[in-house]
């Protein structure tokens, strides 16, 4: 396993070598470090045993990344001391400012049209009227005038990326103009990461479900681990958590304009979705007589069960992806679809998804692993008491 540690390293560094190259080289470069790599890390384990202590907390905060960043440096050493001593395959190494900072002159010569443009004045952003400007402006919703918004998400692009560009000319950032890929192949992901966009109805509309899907993925495959069984989870009986698509449709749309401030967005992000998670937790408790879906009795600064810390930190975490990686990621892809198809997915979708809730509403989604957490908590305080006695 050890010989094939640096795989993924390799493989991100230069994506053109070919596997078996990747695999030779890993080898390589892991001989006579491999009870070095142990050793560093089982270094790690007090971390661990902090992570088990704090039900994951210190890991999200703080271990995780310091693991991922120490392998990272453990990784650029070997490839140091691979290049130094010429290992063979070494010249597959070949992406150098991935460690060290290019010179103030290449990155002038290779960014001149940049550096112009930035000392240029730029050109007015495209104004939007009426309640389509309004819509577009707040919450970053395109509702008609197809031509302005059209002019409005080119000018925004093209600002993001003078913006990402501008960091790399002032060596904030990587250079991507001197990756051995042709940058233009690298810019597509930039592009399609731009966060500063307006969304269509439909692209909304699907996203809602798509991570409403996502989410009953997240809720049935922790329960699987848990528990070791399938559970269909939710209210509703199809394989979607509306609360999980609702929450992070809210994100989009309501916190629009705190997106150039990332530390506000992932308070307010926190903020959000507690406010979703507790009172949805008392709609369904109030029209279904009671009955919870979730309970974090027991949890770490919960409030009343309904919400918990550990559960907002998460959910802050995930709003975060969602707004800045995931949402534009699937908004790119739903552009390339005719938009015929995409209203008529999401016409069915929609169809499909009020269907579901007409008949939950009647014969809600019940059972083990579903609603049963008051019997849980009555037979925890049954064997508390045991104990007691016993003791």
């Amino acid at each position: 396993a050890y010989s094939y540690h640096l795989v993924p390293y390799l493989l991100a560094e230069n994506p053109s070598m070919k596997t078996l190259d990747a695999i030779s080289l890993s080898r390589r470069l892991m001989d006579g470090h491999k009870w070095e790599c142990f050793v560093l890390e089982l270094s790690f384990l007090g971390w661990d045993l902090l992570g088990i202590l704090t039900f994951g907390v210190s890991n999200i905060l703080f271990a995780t990344p310091y693991k991922t960043a120490v392998m990272a440096e453990y990784y650029a050493r070997l490839r140091s001391l691979g290049i130094r001593n010429r290992v063979e395959g070494a010249g597959l190494l070949n992406d150098r400012y991935l460690f060290a900072h290019a010179d103030k002159y290449t990155l002038k010569t290779e960014y001149a049209d940049v550096d112009r443009e930035c000392g240029a004045q730029s050109p007015k952003l495209p104004e939007l009227k009426g309640i389509s400007g309004f819509l577009a402006e707040t919450f970053g919703v395109a509702v008609g005038q197809g031509k302005e918004i059209q002019a409005l998400e080119e000018e925004r692009s093209r600002r993001f990326l003078l913006e990402y560009d501008r960091k790399a000319l002032e060596g904030q950032i990587y250079p991507t103009r001197l990756h051995p890929v042709p940058e233009k192949r690298k810019r597509k992901w930039v592009v399609s990461l731009n966060y500063l966009r307006c969304y269509s109805v439909w692209s909304v509309i699907l996203m809602f479900f798509a991570l409403s899907f996502v989410g009953w993925l997240w809720e049935v495959g922790l329960h699987l681990i848990a528990d070791g069984a399938f559970v269909n989870r939710g209210v509703l009986h199809g394989p979607w958590l509306p609360i999980y698509g609702t929450g992070s449709v809210m994100m989009l749309l309501l916190l629009n304009r705190f997106r150039r401030k990332p530390v506000l967005e992932f308070l307010l992000a926190i903020a959000l979705c507690g406010c979703v998670e507790y009172f949805t937790s008392v709609y369904l408790e109030y029209v279904h007589g009671g009955t919870r879906w979730w309970d974090y009795t027991g949890y770490f600064l919960n409030l009343h069960g309904r919400i918990c810390a550990e559960g907002l930190l998460v959910f802050g975490i995930g709003g975060m992806a969602i707004v800045y990686v995931l949402a534009p990621f699937l908004d790119g892809l739903l552009r390339r679809l005719p938009s015929g198809l995409l209203i008529g997915a999401g016409i069915l979708l929609l169809c499909l998804f009020a269907a579901d809730q007409v008949y939950s509403s009647r014969h809600p989604n019940e059972g083990k692993g579903i609603t049963d957490y008051q019997s849980r908590i009555q037979m925890q305080l049954q064997i508390q008491t045991r104990e007691v006695r016993i003791v």
